[in-house]
């Protein structure tokens, strides 16, 4: 281990002597994250160019080291295969970054470029071929191993880029992410070529020193899509055994949280129907700030947290399988407990109203389809009716059956009377009334109805689903309406007209 500690303290030191130089020449030349009241909760212009000194100081470290263990062969410092790709991949996310904090790249444009960068350690032999959740047994992904292996690594990259939305939080992951891999590493592999990794975390270390709150540099997105470019691969690398097959869980858990809320931005984007892409300022540290936790304080917070689960996901991925089940089933437990309280918690309002409607749904669902059956019968009893007074009849002694108060036919716009049954109701207590509206034409004019239904308030956990039933109905009255002519008692909607429709 003496080269990946040199490595460590030569970038840690290289990277502290950088800091300040990066800083005054971000604002030297105003390249600056500005506050905007939203995302952007600082109160003043911070650098963003953070991530160029822990690449140049990784970079000038392990090139050292490097140097050095050709000299002394006693390091023995094992080759490896993949690590040109991963060190051209690393370039290209780092440039990309490079370039969007300096002008502002589109969305397309970095996913371009991290996919091709993928691709690129993929052809260097990196790629998921086989996974274990624990133990000896194993799945191999045969054909989907290169899909999955570049969705994982631009999956991260881009994740680990949206937690960069507080002093010091995607910094103190980043340092959970590379502790748990040369951990899992040493466990499984001894101390092999930790030195890239060594270099990174010594770097990174040097960063948060000025990037805790209140933060005076920032990583910018040359630093945080390099550091999760980076980490997707070398948690793989250190979670995978000899025999190629990947404890998934390792990685997972120790990537829990930028996971966790790329999740939950996208669910929240697709229940709102807003853009994937459209940024916001309601991630999960956003939410713990808004209740009124300090900076620092919301990143110990989730750090202790997520630190934990990392710790837990590596437990239960190298325990014995009778421990393993145990652990399994407290974390899938805690998780579940966890997720439904901290929604209410952070007031991810999306969430509670999603389980409000599948709630609904499965306590309605008989119901609903009782009545999708039952209208079908009333429609078809709709087409034999003679006169009118059938299809009325039809459509009252129909309200009984449907769980509804009453269901009529309503010629003009009539004022709010309540069925003969309710008319005495307390105010409060008026029953809930859909008015669904018929046109039709006849000789040059058009007339107007309305099917109108009643039912009680809906309640939190019942629907009558009259809306549906409306929707149902309503196109049956107006065919009828159509084949057998106009009532005598209705009015043209425009009789001065007798406009023609089509």
């Amino acid at each position: 281990m003496i080269p990946q500690f040199i490595a460590g303290l030569i970038s840690f030191g290289i990277a502290i002597a950088l800091m300040p130089w990066v800083m005054a020449t971000a604002r030297e030349y105003r390249i600056l994250d500005y506050p905007d009241g939203d995302r952007r909760i600082h109160r003043q212009p911070i650098p963003r160019l953070g991530g160029i000194a822990i690449f140049i100081a990784t970079s000038i470290a392990a090139t050292l080291v490097f140097f050095w263990d050709s000299l002394d062969s006693s390091f023995q410092i094992p080759p490896s295969t993949i690590m040109p790709g991963v060190i051209l991949g690393s370039v290209i996310v780092f440039a990309t970054g490079v370039v969007d904090d300096l002008r502002n790249v589109s969305p397309k444009f970095k996913l371009v470029a991290q996919t091709t960068a993928a691709l690129i350690v993929v052809a260097y032999g990196f790629r998921i071929d086989s996974i274990s959740l624990s133990g000896e047994a194993s799945h191999a992904l045969g054909i989907l191993s290169v899909p999955i292996t570049v969705l994982w690594i631009v999956g991260m990259t881009n994740a680990f880029n949206l937690i960069d939305g507080v002093d010091g939080l995607a910094a103190s992951f980043a340092l959970i992410g590379f502790t748990v891999a040369i951990g899992v590493d040493l466990v499984l592999h001894g101390a092999r070529a930790l030195v890239i990794t060594a270099s990174t975390l010594g770097a990174v270390f040097a960063f948060l020193h000025f990037n805790r709150s209140p933060a005076r540099i920032f990583l910018g997105d040359s630093g945080s899509m390099t550091l999760g470019f980076f980490l997707s691969i070398r948690l793989v690398t250190a979670a995978t055994t000899t025999e190629h097959v990947t404890y998934a869980i390792i990685p997972i858990f120790a990537l829990a949280y930028p996971i966790t809320d790329t999740m939950i931005a996208i669910a929240r984007r697709w229940l709102r129907g807003h853009p994937f892409s459209r940024a916001d300022g309601r991630h999960i540290h956003h939410q713990v700030l808004a209740l009124g936790l300090s900076a620092r304080r919301t990143v110990d917070l989730l750090g202790l947290v997520f630190c934990a689960i990392a710790i837990m996901g590596v437990s239960i991925a190298l325990a014995p399988p009778s421990v393993t089940i145990a652990l399994g089933s407290l974390v899938l437990l805690a998780l579940f407990v966890t997720f439904f309280y901290a929604v209410r918690w952070l007031r991810y309002t999306e969430f509670i109203e999603f389980g409000h409607s599948v709630a609904s749904v499965l306590l309605n669902a008989r119901n609903h389809v009782k009545n999708k059956i039952l209208t079908g019968d009333i429609v078809s009893a709709l087409g034999r009716a003679k006169s009118l007074e059938d299809l009325a009849n039809i459509l009252n002694e129909s309200a009984a059956d449907l769980g509804l108060l009453d269901v009529s036919l309503v010629v003009g716009n009539s004022h709010y009377t309540a069925p003969a049954a309710r008319q005495i109701s307390p105010l409060d207590n008026r029953p809930f009334r859909v008015d669904y509206p018929i046109a039709w034409e006849q000789d040059g004019q058009v007339f107007e109805a309305v099917l109108r239904l009643w039912c009680e308030r809906p309640g939190p956990r019942q629907h009558f689903g009259t809306e549906r039933i409306a929707s149902r109905l309503a196109p049956a009255v107006e065919g009828w309406l159509k084949t057998n002519g106009t009532p005598a008692y209705s009015q043209p909607a425009i009789p001065s007209r007798g406009v023609k429709i089509g």
